[in-house]
């Protein structure tokens, strides 16, 4: 049995059931590279650990042979994180070779690892936060900006946020199901990122009013001929049709483009934002942890551990003065 082979078996069996569509299209384009290498073709029991390191070393030099990972030419490098993930591929599908006695051990699991390239995550500073909000005061999906800004919601959740998840009695909404794009199409999943995404989140009254004048403005809109809200969404087309996130993200950037902030600033950095401001305000992790969806709070701390470090600083600071 080759390794592609075995590897088109595993997926089938162990990994594809498990995951969820879009996952699977990003898992398929991650297997093509390693299906279409010649490792794939070598008989599983003969796989070294030098042939899974020379195939990740060959992929990360000029690997970019499918086009499906990025949008980079042929042969053009590939991103840490893409060999990471054909890594933790293989890794997973050998250890499941190692449990069903097809072959002695994980050869890729003694693969040396690339390191990924650290990003700091742009973010907005409270000057440009206000700014953009004020700018997009008349803005249709201004109501939107501002949950995103405050409530740490992801682009998927807000899109995917319906009327029956919003409280005004008791002032909270619900994250129970997201908005994604596959393959062209709209999707209204009523499963979120994590376990730990599906969540409660309150908010403060001047939102609340926010979202009752947003309201009442869709249930005007609802009176013209062709109007049909199909899963009763909050953010939507003037039509009621469910709004498409990749336009939702262009128009975002075209307005913080056009009051000249920074063109790194994208709709993902807001959630970013969010989270750098709930720590500098001193708000405790898991509190950050559990509004945001994040599933584990080291994640949190690896993402903004500049953040950390910055209120690491200010403590710091503040001992010294009042302890002095």
């Amino acid at each position: 049995m080759t390794l592609g082979e075995y590897m088109e078996y595993w997926y089938q069996t162990y990994r594809m059931p498990r995951q969820r569509e879009n996952t699977r299209i990003t898992c398929r384009a991650t297997m093509a590279h390693i299906l279409d290498a010649p490792l794939a073709k070598m008989d599983i029991t003969q796989v070294t650990i030098k042939d899974c390191q020379e195939f990740l070393t060959n992929e990360r030099m000029h690997g970019n042979r499918t086009n499906q990972l990025n949008n980079q030419k042929i042969g053009s490098p590939l991103s840490a994180h893409s060999i990471q993930k054909m890594r933790q591929l293989l890794i997973a599908m050998f250890r499941q070779a190692v449990k069903e006695h097809i072959v002695d051990r994980n050869v890729a699991e003694n693969t040396q690892p690339l390191p990924l390239p650290w990003h700091d995550s742009p973010i907005f500073t409270p000057d440009a936060q206000r700014k953009f909000l004020q700018a997009t005061k008349n803005h249709r999906f201004h109501t939107a900006y501002v949950l995103l800004f405050f409530l740490g919601c992801r682009r998927s959740e807000l899109l995917g946020l319906s009327w029956d998840a919003i409280d005004f009695r008791r002032n909270i909404l619900k994250i129970r199901q997201t908005l994604i794009l596959i393959n062209g199409r709209l999707i209204l999943q009523e499963k979120t990122k994590t376990k730990a995404s599906i969540r409660t989140i309150p908010f403060p009254k001047d939102i609340k009013y926010m979202l009752q004048e947003w309201k009442e403005r869709q249930r005007f809109e609802s009176k013209q001929p062709g109007y049909k809200n199909e899963f009763n969404l909050v953010f939507t087309n003037r039509d009621g049709t469910p709004h498409n996130p990749n336009n939702f993200s262009r128009n975002f950037k075209s307005m913080a483009k056009k009051i000249s902030l920074s063109p790194d600033l994208h709709v993902h950095s807001v959630r970013h934002t969010w989270a750098t401001n709930m720590i500098q305000l001193g708000a405790p992790i898991t509190d950050i942890q559990a509004i945001g969806g994040w599933s584990r709070p080291d994640t949190l701390l690896n993402i903004y551990s500049h953040t950390v470090k910055k209120s690491q600083r200010k403590a710091m600071k503040k001992l010294y003065k009042e302890m002095w």
